[in-house]
C-alpha cells in the first residue's frame, strides 16, 4: 500500500499530482489523481485539496480492504508455510508432537503461534482432545484479537484424533522422529469413552433372557444368604 505525491516536471510523462497503488492477494490497484484542472474557474487550492482528499481515500479505502481480505484468509485457510499435517484449516494453531517445559514424555499437543510467545497445549488425562482444542482456541483468539463469532465458530471444529495420527506417521516416516503409538493414547481417549459408553447402553437396552434372569436371580439369593450368616 503506498500514496505518493509528484510534484510538476518530477515526472517525464509530465503527470503531477497522487499515485495510490494497493496489491490485494496479488492482484495491483493503482489510481491517479492529477492536479490539472477540468476549468480554470475551478481555483487552484480548491482542486489541490479536492484530488488530496480523493487519494486519501481511496487508500483508505484499499487499506480497509486489504485488512479485510487478510483477516478472512486468516481465519480460513492454513498459512502456505504450515508443514504437512500439521494445519487446523486456519491460521495461528497447528499440530504438535514432542515435550514441553514441564512434559517428561512426548506427547501431542496445539501450539498456538503467538508472534515471539508460542503456547503449547497438550492434550492429557485431565484435559483431553476436546478441553484442549478449546483452551487452545481461546488463547488464539485473545491473542490475535479474533471476533467473539469467529472464536465461537472455531471452538467447534475440534480435530480429528486421526490428524494426530497421521502426523505422528508423516514424522517418523518423512522427519526422522521415532514417536511411538502411545504418544496418542489420550488423543484417542474421549473416543474410547464414547465406545465404551455405547457399549453399555447396547447392554441395558437388550432384553435379558431366561437363562440370563436365572443367574442373576441365583447370584442375588447367594450374596443375600452370604449377607446373613456375616
Amino acid at each position: 500500500m503506498a500514496i505518493n505525491f509528484y510534484e510538476k516536471g518530477q515526472l517525464s510523462s509530465g503527470f503531477c499530482g497522487w499515485r495510490v497503488v494497493a496489491t490485494i492477494r496479488g492482484k495491483r490497484y493503482q489510481k491517479y489523481f492529477s492536479l490539472n484542472r477540468p476549468s480554470k474557474r475551478i481555483p487552484e487550492e480548491v482542486w489541490f485539496r479536492y484530488q488530496e482528499t480523493r487519494a486519501r481515500y481511496y487508500e483508505a479505502r484499499w487499506q480497509a480492504r486489504s485488512a479485510a481480505v487478510q483477516y478472512r484468509d486468516f481465519i480460513s485457510k492454513d498459512h502456505y508455510s504450515t508443514l504437512p499435517h500439521r494445519g487446523v484449516g486456519f491460521q495461528g494453531i497447528t499440530l504438535g508432537i514432542g515435550r514441553g517445559n514441564r512434559c517428561k514424555h512426548d506427547q501431542c499437543y496445539f501450539s498456538v503461534n503467538l508472534r515471539g510467545r508460542a503456547a503449547k497445549v497438550f492434550i492429557t488425562e485431565d484435559r483431553p482432545l476436546t478441553a484442549a482444542w478449546h483452551h487452545a482456541v481461546d488463547v488464539w483468539g485473545k491473542g490475535f484479537e479474533i471476533r467473539p463469532k469467529d472464536i465461537a465458530a472455531k471452538r467447534k471444529l475440534v480435530p480429528a484424533p486421526d490428524q494426530f495420527k497421521a502426523l505422528r506417521k508423516q514424522m517418523n516416516e518423512n522427519e526422522g522422529a521415532d514417536f511411538s503409538a502411545s504418544v496418542l493414547h489420550y488423543v484417542y481417549q474421549e473416543q474410547r469413552e464414547a465406545i465404551e459408553k455405547q457399549k453399555v447402553a447396547k447392554v441395558f437396552d437388550k432384553p435379558a433372557t431366561q437363562d440370563e434372569l436365572l443367574s442373576f436371580s441365583a447370584n442375588l439369593q447367594r450374596e443375600i444368604e452370604a449377607y446373613r450368616r456375616s
